[in-house]
């Protein structure tokens, strides 16, 4: 394989030890790492109607088209999430399954696996009313579907995110958005007991966390006031602010032993920066901004704000992967590198 590549018109999603799992126009493309060679699975939209439009990539970003989320189950299967429904894939057949989709509300969000194989995820909708908020779980690599819990109503407006943590053996839930509504919830037992371990402003507005024994590093999400990278210490709530960040922090990975976070553009009187940044560090305090794209033209509520996507990572993926979106050039292009973002700037 090549020490870069670029591959227009997908998104990456997963990384694993031996393949890239990428969003394409109306399908899913798998990179084999060991040859490079791509294998193309054509997914069914529903209604039908709308498979056309995934080839227009205005289309795809207007109507959230695009496969959003893919994680891969203990038994080897894929699950991903598009708009409302969950579908699996599994090694065999390798045929498309929708096994669970929402009746009302929102969609799913924030795919999460536990040590035990469990699955669980979250419930993401614009929600204006407060009403109350879903999780689901599955026991069986996703083949079913159960309600997990409810977080009650007023609680919040969104869940972001479900993030496994190693070194305190639970899963924490995101919420956000507004002051009062943003907090990080625990779950030692896989929701058979929930507590809330900080709420509050902005500066508990994750999406992604680094979970470390000294603490829970993240960059906030806000369009409300200026962002940081901050260092939480779940025993107290203390926040120890580390850097200002110039946009919302949407997107968060390791990949091969570094550190990546990447900065949105979602214009505000606070956040004023055109450009979605990546940033990447080798031990979360000095962070580099190796990447910069220019936001188009198009209106960021409808087509996306300007971000820089990154893939979620299962086991030990040898490359850089990220894919720019709603920006200048290169809109749904991923970039793969496999030198260290540090020695060259992208």
């Amino acid at each position: 394989m090549k020490s870069s590549l670029r591959l227009k018109h997908c998104l990456a999603l997963l990384g694993t030890e031996h393949h890239l799992y990428l969003s394409g126009p109306g399908s899913l493309w798998i990179m084999h790492l060991a040859s490079g060679d791509m294998e193309y699975l054509d997914w069914e939209t529903s209604p039908p109607w709308l498979k056309p439009a995934t080839r227009y990539r205005w289309l795809r970003r207007l109507g959230r088209l695009d496969i959003r989320e893919i994680i891969q189950a203990d038994d080897g299967g894929v699950l991903g999430i598009v708009q409302k429904r969950i579908f699996r894939i599994t090694q065999t057949s390798r045929a498309f399954q929708t096994v669970f989709e929402v009746p009302d509300g929102g969609r799913p969000k924030g795919f999460v696996l536990t040590p035990s194989g469990h699955l669980f995820v979250g419930e993401y909708w614009g929600n204006p009313r407060r009403q109350s908020l879903r999780l689901w779980g599955s026991i069986d690599n996703g083949q079913t579907w159960e309600l997990a819990h409810i977080l009650p109503k007023g609680h919040a407006k969104h869940i972001h995110n479900l993030i496994w943590d190693d070194y305190r053996q639970g899963i924490w839930i995101l919420t956000g958005d507004l002051e009062g509504e943003c907090s990080l919830l625990f779950t030692p037992d896989e929701f058979k007991t929930v507590s809330e371990v900080v709420r509050g402003g902005q500066l508990f507005r994750a999406c992604h966390l680094f979970c470390l024994p000294e603490g829970i590093y993240y960059g906030t999400d806000t369009e409300r006031a200026e962002n940081w990278f901050v260092l939480l210490s779940p025993d107290s709530g203390k926040v120890e602010k580390l850097r200002p960040l110039p946009g919302s922090c949407i997107y968060a990975s390791k990949m091969a032993g570094q550190y990546l976070l990447a900065t949105s553009v979602e214009p505000s009187k606070v956040n004023q920066h055109n450009f979605a940044g990546l940033w990447w560090s080798s031990d979360l305090q000095h962070w580099e901004n190796v990447a910069e794209f220019e936001k188009d033209r198009l209106h960021g509520e409808y087509f996306g704000f300007g971000s820089v996507m990154l893939p979620r990572i299962q086991g030990n993926f040898p490359l850089i992967a990220f894919s720019p979106v709603a920006v200048k050039d290169h809109d749904l292009t991923t970039f793969i590198i496999m030198s260290r973002l540090g020695d060259q700037h992208a």
